[in-house]
């Protein structure tokens, strides 16, 4: 047993003799031992630091989350949210369902276009758009083709764009051919009841 301590000790006290007669290697541990201590201080300042500024930043979140806690002003934000969807709801066309849906905007486009005055018009009303599905804007694609006039199409949007339900002109095609023409393609925009836009 005493054996197996005689080389480790033998190979210890070498060292320490290395060390105690040569200075560079002295010089060598000292500056080893040196740098050693200012990467293990500089590593602790780096690990302060960014526990520090995670410190600060909670602490600035627990901050914001106190002062809208204490903020008193949000009934009256969700009153006047009500009030703007109550007012975009009204700008919007209501109906039962799609067969009534279409009744209307066909019924509505033959009066505008008669009073504008729309030579040779040709009205599509296109299925239903997102009705069923639940989707966000349900709406009804119309097509308004007619012989190209600028007075009569120029009284045509006006009353389009005057119009109290959101309409909104998705595409204009103006074709010069033998004789000039338009295209218009309209959206009408809908709140069916019981859901909201």
């Amino acid at each position: 047993m005493g054996e197996l301590w005689t080389v480790p000790r033998q190979r210890w006290h070498q060292w320490v003799q290395r060390w105690q007669e040569q200075p560079r290697l002295r010089l060598a541990g000292w500056i080893i031992l040196a740098l050693l201590v200012i990467d293990l201080v500089g590593v602790c300042a780096d690990w302060k630091g960014a526990r520090q500024q995670e410190y600060t930043g909670i602490a600035e979140e627990l901050r914001k989350m106190h002062d809208l806690a204490r903020q008193s002003y949000w009934p009256e934000r969700a009153v006047q949210a009500e009030d703007r969807l109550a007012q975009f709801r009204a700008h919007l066309w209501q109906a039962q369902n799609t067969s009534l849906a279409r009744a209307d905007v066909q019924s509505w486009l033959d009066i505008e276009i008669r009073k504008a005055g729309v030579m040779e018009p040709r009205v599509t009303v296109l299925d239903p758009v997102d009705f069923n599905d639940g989707k966000p804007d349900p709406r009804i694609e119309v097509q308004v083709r007619g012989s190209f006039d600028p007075t009569s199409y120029g009284r045509l949007l006006l009353a389009i764009e005057g119009a109290e339900r959101w309409i909104s002109i998705e595409r204009v095609e103006l074709s010069n051919g033998v004789s000039p023409s338009i295209n218009l393609q309209l959206a009408f925009h809908w709140a069916l009841p019981g859901k909201a836009p």
